[in-house]
């Protein structure tokens, strides 16, 4: 079940983090100069300089979880890497997951994030050292926008060997943000067999299981994720 801290944290709080930032930005209009020498004053940063947002694992999720489960509509089996991350603060922020199809080479990424950012820009994310990918929002609901990129071999690869994942948007006046998320313990958790969902089931009633808590967002990322799959299998070719 979905924690109602998921289906708020868009509405409630990130705009407020994001564009609070501002305010701690020096102007960046230029003051007539002064008849006498005045001390320099710092360099302001330049005009599209982004809002850099450090996230961390959520508390009650110490690791990754990685689930796999049999889709009958589509007869492939599906396995998720998810995690949730949060502010500094602890305010619920977005949830990452990796989807791989077991039955095939297919491989992407959906994001959970906040609502509050443009959609026509969409965003960036990547790994250090990797080459940048272009991700697009697929739909926003209450709890926030779930937005999608596809993964090949290499952008895998770059994310199992990461500390740290940059994810770059720009808020509705244009600034850029950069979440920057920890991937420590991604590699070893997408590499390993997972858990099904039976298990998962009982770790969301309470019960023991290895991983932790299961990620707060991975519900709505794991139904999202499923009816988009269907709507793939199920388009006609051109």
């Amino acid at each position: 079940m979905t924690s109602l801290m998921t289906r708020t944290f868009c509405a409630a709080g990130l705009a407020g983090l994001v564009l609070g930032g501002l305010a701690s930005l020096p102007a960046l209009a230029q003051a007539p100069k002064p008849a006498q020498p005045a001390p320099a004053a710092p360099a302001a940063p330049p005009v599209n300089a982004g809002i850099k947002v450090p996230l961390k694992a959520a508390p009650e999720q110490p690791e990754w979880l990685k689930v796999c489960g049999e889709d009958p509509s589509v007869k492939k089996t599906i396995c998720y890497t998810t995690r949730d991350f949060v502010a500094e603060n602890n305010q619920p922020v977005m949830a990452v997951a990796v989807y791989a199809v077991k039955e095939d080479t297919r491989r992407f990424v959906r994001f959970l994030v906040p609502l509050t950012f443009l959609i026509q820009p969409g965003i960036r994310f990547s790994a250090e050292g990797a080459q940048p990918i272009n991700a697009k929002f697929q739909i926003c609901l209450q709890q926030g926008c779930f937005v999608e990129g596809e993964l090949n071999d290499a952008a895998i690869n770059a994310l199992k060997k990461a500390n740290t994942l940059r994810i770059d948007m720009q808020n509705q006046i244009g600034q850029e943000v950069n979440f920057e998320v920890p991937m420590a313990g991604f590699g070893k958790t997408f590499d390993s067999a997972g858990i099904d969902q039976e298990t998962l089931q009982k770790m969301q009633q309470g019960g023991a299981a290895p991983g932790g808590a299961p990620a707060a967002g991975a519900d709505d990322l794991k139904k999202k994720g499923e009816e988009l799959l269907k709507q793939r299998q199920q388009a006609p070719k051109p």
